[in-house]
């Protein structure tokens, strides 16, 4: 199997998500909630309550591809924490936000 992720979308989902639920449950989450589809070439990262954990998932054509990180030095992620159904974010983004950064936060502009 050969996946080239640099071609999928990567979409975030703001705010908290029950990180016990795999996959299927958090395909159903993308198509009900960020109204995409979850077999279309994306990834779709969510964050758990603490923000010590994301999972990430992806279709790849006939089964999902589920990634998870837990953060175990009593920090957690920087996490947005909009009512926007969804981010769309660049892998750059991404990269910051696993190495501790905060790539959500904007300033206002006057």
């Amino acid at each position: 199997m050969e996946i080239n992720l640099e071609s999928y979308s990567i979409y975030i989902k703001p705010g908290v998500t029950d990180m016990r639920k795999r996959a299927e449950t958090l395909s159903l989450m993308v198509r009900s909630e960020m109204n995409l589809n979850p077999q279309d070439k994306s990834i779709f990262i969510f964050c758990g309550k603490n923000h010590r954990r994301v999972t990430a998932i992806a279709w790849d054509g006939n089964g999902w591809l589920e990634i998870s990180k837990r953060l175990n030095c009593g920090l957690g992620f920087k996490w947005p924490n909009d009512t926007e159904e969804k981010i769309e974010a660049s892998w750059e983004e991404i990269i910051e936000m696993l190495k501790g950064g905060d790539p959500w936060r904007r300033f206002p502009h006057f």
